[in-house]
């Protein structure tokens, strides 16, 4: 009975321990980034790390008031952005028409375009408040070309804040840009294909629909012949 207790008591020690090791780690993982930002991704279609705009964004980098869509907040050298005049601390806020809420969307308006075999895509820009026109050409090779995530630290990024250090916050974030670079490719297709979905649903019922209006009319038609016939 002694040796039981003794068990007991040891489980119960070994317990008391582990817990707050445990909610240590779990409230240490639960710890927001210290910059308050939300977390960019890559655009493909673009070579630029991109940061959806929100509240924080607006404030951090002095950004009009009621902008919205994604902040460039840096751009590969030589690559698609770079080429096209987009800089960093651009506004991207539509791809061909298509608004933009967050990187991801303007991959899949681009991939969107590109596979409809268009690559003059037309982008809404804001520098500075200002609208800047760009017609990008985007190719579907330099859409498939891979982005080495150990360079994005050294892309050109926007200096004129101060406050705000480019290195420090992709070495934060480090980790969930490449997690969304590597899912992004799936996003993109489950995104297209709910798309292609949805439009062949509405070719369905609008093709029901009128197939419902021509039986109708064909019963209008019938009932005129029969009246005469009584006649």
């Amino acid at each position: 009975m002694k040796t039981v207790y003794n068990a007991l008591r040891a489980l119960l020690v070994i317990a008391n321990i582990a817990s707050p090791i445990s909610g240590y780690s779990a409230a240490h993982a639960a710890t927001p980034p210290s910059h308050g930002l939300p977390a960019p991704q890559i655009s493909r279609a673009l070579d630029a790390l991109l940061l959806p705009v929100n509240k924080a964004v607006i404030k951090k980098f002095k950004l009009a008031k009621g902008e919205h869509g994604v902040l460039v907040l840096s751009v590969k050298k030589g690559g698609v952005a770079d080429k096209q005049g987009i800089k960093p601390g651009d506004v991207l806020s539509e791809v061909h028409g298509h608004k933009v809420h967050k990187p991801v969307d303007v991959d899949i308006a681009v991939s969107r375009d590109l596979k409809a075999g268009k690559s003059d895509i037309a982008l809404a820009v804001l520098r500075d408040g200002a609208p800047v026109a760009v017609a990008a050409v985007i190719t579907q090779e330099e859409y498939n070309e891979t982005v080495s995530i150990t360079e994005v630290s050294s892309w050109e990024s926007d200096t004129s804040e101060t406050s705000f250090s480019y290195s420090e916050y992709v070495s934060e974030e480090t980790q969930t840009i490449e997690s969304s670079y590597e899912s992004e490719e799936t996003t993109v297709e489950e995104a297209m294909t709910q798309e292609e979905s949805s439009s062949e649903e509405e070719t369905s019922e609008e093709a029901s629909d009128e197939s419902s209006d021509d039986a109708s009319d064909d019963g209008a038609d019938d009932s005129g012949g029969d009246d005469g016939g009584e006649e």
